[in-house]
């Protein structure tokens, strides 16, 4: 009787998982970076099976530390994926409108109150942001510039007022969400971050 190892059930189980739809590309006038990464990492994978004389004893942990590269190279890909649609959608909305003028970051704040009163609440979460994020420009924690990510911004803070760090974080990302990602506001915490952003102007003397 001729027994199957499990390395080569591993390879076969693989080659049917890679030739399924949703692991095929549709093809358009000629094939772009991003399809070459994936395509790269897919033949990585095979490449890895194709490996011979591998002792019987072994063949588990290798099966398994090959499966376990690929989900890795997966996650890694898509979270790539991920940050160029992110960059993507702020091209087509940018954080300032066109010939907006900034204004002065209590005028944000009484905004986003407004909106949120008359329940707009996406506009009142961008609103919300920039009060914080011109309160940090007036400061000189950062410097604020249509081009800038929040990536950016948050190494600008981490630099000049470490203490704020976590305050932006939870900022930056409700607004993310929000306006990028087109996220449900949160209601209580739009509120209860409203209620923050001012008792840090009233422990600096900058409410109003």
């Amino acid at each position: 009787m001729i027994s199957t190892s499990p390395w080569v059930d591993d390879k076969e189980h693989l080659q049917e998982i890679l030739a399924r739809d949703e692991f095929n590309l549709p093809q358009g006038s000629g094939e772009n970076w991003i399809q070459r990464a994936v395509e790269f990492v897919i033949e990585l994978i095979a490449d890895l099976f194709e490996w011979t004389h591998i002792p019987s004893g072994a063949a588990n942990t290798a099966s398994a530390l090959v499966l376990i590269m690929a989900v890795l190279g997966l996650v890694g890909i898509i979270y790539w994926l991920f940050r160029r649609m992110i960059w993507e959608q702020k091209k087509h909305r940018p954080l300032f409108m066109d010939g907006e003028k900034i204004r002065s970051h209590a005028d944000y704040l009484r905004d986003a109150k407004e909106k949120a009163a008359r329940g707009e609440w996406r506009e009142g979460e961008r609103s919300l942001f920039l009060a914080l994020l011109v309160y940090l420009q007036m400061k000189s924690w950062v410097r604020v510039e249509k081009w800038k990510t929040n990536w950016e911004y948050a190494e600008e803070i981490e630099a000049n007022q470490p203490s704020l760090r976590d305050v932006f974080g939870s900022f930056a990302r409700e607004f993310d969400a929000v306006w990028y990602g087109q996220a449900l506001v949160d209601e209580g915490s739009f509120w209860r971050r409203v209620n923050e952003l001012e008792g840090i102007w009233r422990e600096e003397g900058q409410y109003g």
